[in-house]
């Protein structure tokens, strides 16, 4: 419940920066399936920016987005596979190094774990080496302040970690 509640959190968020702005330039989408040819792989972010000039609906018989007009991926993890959604440890491809590879701009990392809580905001991918920068960081009750181009605040006074 509480990760469906920070993903609609997000996905608000974002709507609201586009209701304040006429030439907001991306589309904001759950539950689509993401190619990752680069990786061999496909993942369903719990959120996608694309851009506005991409037609969904003419490109409605691909079943899947490709990376070149995705502008922000958003993974909330879940027990117990948050690690698939963080920066690998031991070599192992993850959604952060899958991501980084396929050269996916930024990638929007809500962790929950009562370890670790906050979020963090992964750019510039360097896809030789299937990794990000981290270009900010933030503690959950911190505003999320997305840098430009996004320009988006993204509250997170009500998000927790998972019981432990």
């Amino acid at each position: 419940m509480v990760h469906a509640a920070i993903r609609s959190d997000l996905h608000q968020g974002l709507f609201r920066a586009e209701s304040r702005d006429e030439g907001f330039p991306w589309q904001v989408l759950q539950h689509v399936g993401v190619d990752l040819a680069e990786v061999w792989d496909g993942y369903c972010p719990d959120l996608v920016l694309v851009s506005a000039e991409v037609d969904l609906l003419e490109s409605a018989e691909d079943r899947y987005l490709r990376p070149d007009g995705i502008s922000l991926v958003a993974e909330v993890t879940a027990y117990p596979g948050a690690h698939n959604d963080r920066r690998p440890v031991s070599g192992k491809l993850t959604k952060w190094s899958g991501y980084a590879r396929s050269g996916v701009p930024c990638y929007l990392l809500v962790d929950r774990d009562p370890r670790q809580p906050g979020v963090t905001l992964f750019g510039e991918p360097i896809k030789a080496e299937a990794a990000y920068r981290t270009l900010g960081e933030w503690k959950f009750g911190e505003a999320v302040r997305l840098p430009e181009p996004f320009d988006v605040e993204i509250d997170t006074g009500a998000w927790r970690p998972w019981s432990s």
